[in-house]
């Protein structure tokens, strides 16, 4: 148990049916509106074949980068100081989580959009679908887990044991 007593779990529920949101149920409207698309012969794409290979294999590699950033950030920003004083330490701990939260998964949600892009400039369902299958991976490698937040805890902790808060940006 932490000394400042602090309940991980309502530190995790808003994140993780936040990201829900954006890494499930967006990705899924997109993928319905793109079928619905599909099949009433909406989405014609005017970019040539040779062309087209060459964007997806460009927005593939920025969505793996944007994955891989978004795994890094994760690491980096929920260990830094998220803590403004000893009095408000769950409160600052669940607003920062949260605030961490959604820039990581604003990150993986883009993986998703960038499918979205890639077929209306011509390409699949299937590409989509790649995708949002990519955003899905993604999401389940960056969403915040219990044992990572024992981890954030630990080092939030610390960090006000020895006197390091977060300070605002001016």
């Amino acid at each position: 148990m932490s000394k400042y007593d602090v309940d991980i779990n309502h530190i995790l529920i808003k994140p993780v049916y936040f990201g829900l949101l954006m890494n499930i149920f967006v990705p899924v409207v997109i993928l319905g509106v793109a079928y619905y698309l599909d099949k009433s012969g909406g989405a014609q794409g005017t970019i040539q074949k040779s062309e087209l290979n060459i964007l997806f294999w460009m927005l593939a590699a920025v969505s793996l980068a944007d994955g891989a950033m978004a795994i890094y950030f994760k690491h980096k920003k929920f260990m830094a100081p998220m803590i403004r004083s000893k009095e408000t330490f769950e409160e600052d701990l669940t607003r920062g989580v949260f605030t961490r939260s959604i820039i990581c998964y604003s990150m993986t949600t883009a993986i998703a959009v960038y499918g979205l892009v890639f077929y209306l400039m011509g390409g699949s369902f299937m590409h989509l679908f790649f995708f949002v299958f990519l955003s899905f991976i993604a999401f389940q490698l960056i969403r915040p887990r219990y044992g990572f937040i024992e981890k954030v805890l630990a080092a939030q902790e610390k960090h006000v044991d020895q006197g390091r808060f977060l300070t605002p940006k001016n």
